[in-house]
């Protein structure tokens, strides 16, 4: 693309889900769910394994601080969640539950050259009433942090970050309504849902396609059969 070449957004195809947006932050749900190995069909979701070249199926959380500005002055953070995690917040929505808490710290990546790894923190909490016991118009807390920090290894293989060594780079935090958040979630598991059932039954469908195509072929089979045995007569009634 050339550099000074304008990108027409309104023709780009988009994974956004859902997305909320305030005079200051933006956060929305992103598609990053990914079709487990044909191996493991029964997982839908693919779970990190070898024939899965690691991928898991995710859903992006992607949350935008413009408070200061646009453009380089934006302040941007993701997480990721799985299809679970995002149901089960949708969930306390669904129930809705007066207090609700979800928190998440990963660690991943290659260290750089100081043995620093990629760090996500996520924190998803409703409190019903302030601190005076008055009840909150925007009960729910959304915050998303983007650091760095040193991995450790525990005893079954999993990652952890090093005690005192995160180092927090981005922040953005956002308070919500229980409208706003039922709709992300809302769409969010309506989206999981669909992926579900497209990739649940995919074999079937596939194994019906191929049935269909084999009787297919029989019966022009037998057109093609009829048509080169009443010629062949024509030609023997032509002949005598």
């Amino acid at each position: 693309m050339a550099k000074n070449e304008k990108k027409d957004w309104s023709q780009e195809v988009s994974g956004q889900i859902a997305v909320c947006k305030t005079d200051k932050t933006l956060l929305e749900l992103w598609d990053s769910l990914k079709p487990a190995s044909e191996l493991f069909p029964a997982h839908i979701h693919a779970s990190g394994e070898r024939t899965e070249a690691g991928e898991r199926s995710l859903i992006r959380l992607n949350m935008l601080d413009y408070s200061s500005g646009t453009g380089e002055n934006t302040i941007s953070v993701y997480a990721n969640i799985s299809p679970e995690e995002a149901r089960y917040i949708y969930s306390a929505l669904f129930c809705h539950l007066l207090d609700f808490g979800f928190s998440q710290d990963k660690i991943f990546g290659e260290p750089d050259e100081n043995g620093y790894s990629i760090v996500t923190k996520l924190q998803i909490v409703r409190y019903d009433v302030d601190q005076k016991g008055n009840k909150r118009n925007y009960p729910w807390y959304v915050e998303i942090q983007n650091g760095a920090g040193i991995a450790v290894r525990n005893v079954n293989g999993g990652r952890y970050c090093k005690k005192d060594s995160y180092i927090c780079q981005r922040k953005v935090k956002m308070f919500l309504s229980d409208k706003d958040m039922f709709v992300l979630f809302c769409r969010a598991d309506s989206y999981i849902r669909a992926f579900e059932l497209e990739y649940a039954f995919r074999k079937n469908r596939i194994g019906n396609f191929a049935n269909l195509y084999h009787l297919l072929s029989k019966e022009i089979q037998k057109v093609v059969d009829l048509v080169q045995f009443y010629g062949e007569g024509d030609k023997l009634r032509k002949v005598s």
